[in-house]
């Protein structure tokens, strides 16, 4: 009897702690576990219609949910009540002026978390012509709502660009060039990722190997600032200045990775 009482004993500690561990488990990979106090996110996490449910779903897979920025963030609103007209006091359509989301106050409420992204933008031709006249791009013209589309590859920058520059119904001057000229700096921002990340990964060799790159290590240091500095001023849409600052950064990049590969793989 005492044997069977041991046993059973066993078994039902072995599935409290099972049980503990799935809790523990389900709590960690909770990913609202940062809005539990944030009635916007508990109340739309719920169905409520075909195109909030989208929205939803859309915030749910962004950046902005991984960062814990919730819905009233971009949107306004007063996600510590529950009842639905106060918590949606403020909140008017993108169409409208007042909203936080009109295509004229976009650089205000971005900019709030990217002030840098913004600072840049407001520089640029596109952000003169949006607020003089309101026919310049903004925000999500480029990003989509919510920020969940970042436009890398050449051929959709092309693409997107050509929309207002190059098309029967283009809202600005028609310059068919800017396409092709735009596509072209893409790629060499790509090109100058692609040669950053192989300096990378040779760094990451050369500290496995105990190798002395101390040296290389300070200098990617700069040469990622050099390729951020790129990837800002592309808001401004000075496209002969992040050309420039692109291709910098890429032959900085391949003068360490060269640097790298020498004193990693000598005999290679």
């Amino acid at each position: 009897m005492l044997k069977k009482i041991s046993v059973l004993f066993v078994f039902a500690l072995f599935g409290a702690a099972s049980l503990a561990e799935r809790s523990a488990t389900s709590a960690a990979q909770d990913t609202l576990v940062a809005f539990r106090d944030n009635n916007c996110v508990t109340c739309h996490a719920r169905s409520n219609g075909l195109q909030l449910d989208n929205r939803y779903f859309q915030w749910h897979s962004s950046l902005h949910r991984e960062k814990a920025v919730g819905c009233e963030k971009c949107h306004g609103g007063d996600p510590t009540v529950t009842d639905k007209k106060k918590a949606h006091a403020g909140l008017f359509p993108p169409a409208d002026a007042r909203s936080r989301l009109s295509p004229k106050n976009l650089p205000e409420t971005c900019g709030s978390c990217h002030q840098g992204i913004v600072s840049s933008f407001v520089e640029s031709k596109h952000y003169q012509r949006l607020t003089s006249s309101g026919l310049g791009p903004s925000c999500s013209t480029c990003h989509v709502h919510m920020g969940s589309e970042i436009v890398s590859v050449p051929q959709e920058t092309a693409a997107l660009c050509s929309t207002c520059h190059d098309s029967a119904n283009a809202l600005m001057p028609k310059r068919p060039e800017i396409p092709g000229r735009a596509s072209e700096i893409m790629l060499a921002i790509k090109r100058a990722n692609g040669v950053v990340a192989w300096a990378d990964r040779l760094i990451e060799d050369g500290r496995n190997k105990k190798v002395d790159i101390g040296d290389q290590e300070r200098e990617m240091k700069i040469v990622h600032a050099m390729l951020a500095e790129a990837k800002l001023s592309w808001h401004a849409f000075n496209l002969d200045a992040v050309r420039r600052k692109a291709d910098a950064s890429f032959e900085a990049g391949t003068q360490v990775k060269d640097e790298l590969r020498n004193k990693i793989y000598p005999q290679q």
